[in-house]
């Protein structure tokens, strides 16, 4: 069966991010540190993402969902990445006060650029707030709604060949 071979890559494709995922967190810096390693996961989960597309929109077009159920999934992802990227900005807002509120503690009084740098949204020390199980969930999510969207605008070209 083809579908089990797509559900083999997409489960392979899954764990890898998810170790990705768990790198970019590894590199997470305190305030105490010295200096970080930087977003190592940023750039390979970037190239996975349209082989992520690929393998969903194969998944969806085995699976052979009809109409409404492309349109339930493709609100049911929107409305998850809504509510998850809503709760990820306020839990990004949130470490951000705790990362100055430590530095401060730990060094007096510091310059605000300083502080800004740091907790801006390249930087290594906050790692914890772009890889963890939400950012995980929200890049799958969008996987999943871009592939759900572009089976729904193509389903009559590939429902058509389907049928010759």
């Amino acid at each position: 069966m083809r579908i089990v071979k797509i559900d083999r890559l997409i489960v392979a494709l899954s764990i890898f991010s998810g170790i990705l995922v768990s790198l970019g967190r590894s590199t997470q810096v305190y305030p105490q540190q010295i200096s970080g390693n930087g977003n190592l996961g940023f750039l390979p989960l970037l190239l996975l993402f349209p082989i992520g597309i690929v393998l969903m929109l194969k998944w969806i077009r085995e699976a052979q969902l009809r109409f409404l159920s492309l349109i339930g999934l493709s609100t049911s992802t929107t409305i998850y990445l809504v509510c998850g990227i809503l709760y990820q900005i306020e839990q990004f807002s949130q470490y951000q006060v705790l990362v100055k509120q430590q530095v401060i503690a730990d060094r007096g009084t510091i310059d605000g650029d300083y502080l800004t740098s740091i907790t801006s949204m390249p930087s290594p020390y906050m790692n914890s707030q772009y890889f963890n199980g939400n950012t995980l969930l929200i890049y799958w999510a969008s996987i999943l709604l871009m592939a759900s969207l572009i089976a729904w605008w193509t389903r009559e070209e590939w429902q058509m060949s389907e049928s010759d």
